[in-house]
């Protein structure tokens, strides 16, 4: 099992108005999946009054929402988000021991119940403007309108599959980046085509985190996580989730780091990273049970052991494909 991650804030709204230069019009085609499923509906005495739980092969979700479009299109949207994951992790398929659980309350006030009762009072994860978090396996998300909603689901669903099928957790810089690829999609009649490389708010941000001076330098970004970015103020953050889409898309991208990251995959779904780390299997276990500090401590280390020992030229490369990316001359 993973330890303890709580995927904390997505930020979709793109901070780049007055900028000029836009993603391309036309995104590459791949394959789209059909978003029937075979789903289950049963009632749900949900604490902010009565819902719904739509069971399908690998999730049960719990939602109050009326939303015709979310109780139609949602089941089979996290379905081909499933196999997206499969995809882009290159983990294999296995048989289902437990459905994971999304929670999708109708309102942001129903949501802010619900994170009360799991996380307390005082949980940082109540600031939230839009989306949702992943906690033990969980995810508790709400409506935010349009296509932005599932771009969230699918965003902290990884989160979540990565929570069950990794024995080793990921470090922040790549769980993120990860996730971030699979917020591009395209509604396609009954299908849904997943597009890593078309997603308009993270280009920009990463857009303006070149052209503003924005850019975090590599070694920051390894040992940072979601709640650094956040606590830099919005512009930083965006920036920060602009920046790992591209990381994270160069890795997939350049067969030298694929195989890097193919293996980096292999080893933490078997919990062989302490192996990679030079650690004791017990001092890695207990270093698990703090994010942050884990974070800190592997985020670095993991990058130079699967991808590259020399981090200048690797940030002179990463720099130069994110602005190749961005249209940037």
């Amino acid at each position: 099992m993973a330890y303890m991650r709580m995927g904390l804030v997505i930020l979709l709204a793109a901070a780049t108005a007055g900028l000029p230069g836009c993603p391309p019009a036309t995104p590459p085609k791949q394959a789209a999946t059909p978003l029937t499923t075979r789903v289950q509906r049963s009632s749900w005495g949900g604490p902010a009054g009565p819902g719904i739980i739509l069971t399908t092969p690998h999730y049960r979700l719990y939602t109050t929402t009326r939303s015709h479009a979310l109780q139609t299109y949602l089941p089979g949207f996290m379905e081909a988000a499933y196999a997206h994951y499969l995809d882009l992790t290159g983990l294999s398929e296995r048989p289902v021991q437990q459905a994971m659980e999304i929670y999708m309350p109708a309102s942001r006030r129903e949501w802010d119940a619900m994170t009360v009762a799991v996380l307390g009072e005082g949980t940082p994860a109540r600031r939230l403007e839009a989306g949702g978090y992943c906690y033990k396996g969980k995810c508790f998300l709400w409506q935010v309108g349009g296509t932005g909603t599932f771009s969230v689901a699918a965003h902290e669903g990884l989160h979540q599959f990565l929570y069950h099928r990794l024995r080793d957790g990921l470090p922040m810089w790549l769980e993120e980046g990860l996730c971030v690829l699979t917020e591009g999609h395209q509604f396609d009649g009954n299908a849904v085509r997943f597009l890593p490389e078309h997603n308009p708010a993270r280009f920009n941000s990463l857009r303006s985190a070149i052209l503003r001076e924005g850019w975090i330098p590599l070694r920051d970004l390894l040992v940072m996580d979601s709640t650094d970015a956040v606590s830099g103020g919005t512009q930083r953050a965006v920036g920060y989730y602009g920046q790992l889409w591209a990381l994270a898309l160069m890795l997939r991208e350049k067969p030298a780091y694929r195989a890097g990251l193919s293996h980096l995959m292999a080893d933490a779904a078997a919990g062989k990273l302490h192996e990679a780390l030079g650690l004791p299997r017990k001092a890695l276990d207990a270093i698990q049970r703090h994010s942050r500090a884990y974070n800190q401590a592997v985020g670095e280390r993991v990058f130079r052991h699967y991808f590259s020992g020399d981090l200048d030229a690797f940030e002179r490369e990463y720099l130069a494909y994110a602005k190749a990316l961005t249209g940037i001359e």
